[in-house]
């Protein structure tokens, strides 16, 4: 799809270098995926924040459902 849109050039070119795209395109698509990608983890986390968790009692399940 093509979007016409004015960014800051020092910016474009600092995620470009930070990205080693070899477009200016590519660069823009990396920025963002990843900011996509840190969205989703977020909500993720926050989402299993909300679980009430032991971490120590979920190694030790499964250590002993390994074990046989």
């Amino acid at each position: 799809m093509r979007t016409t849109v004015d960014l800051p050039e020092p910016l474009l070119d600092e995620v470009q270098a930070v990205t080693q795209a070899s477009t200016r395109r590519e660069a823009l698509v990396i920025a963002l995926e990843d900011y996509l990608r840190r969205q989703k983890l977020r909500a993720v986390i926050a989402a299993a924040g909300d679980l009430d968790l032991d971490v120590r009692a979920l190694r030790s399940a499964d250590r002993q459902r390994s074990r046989g």
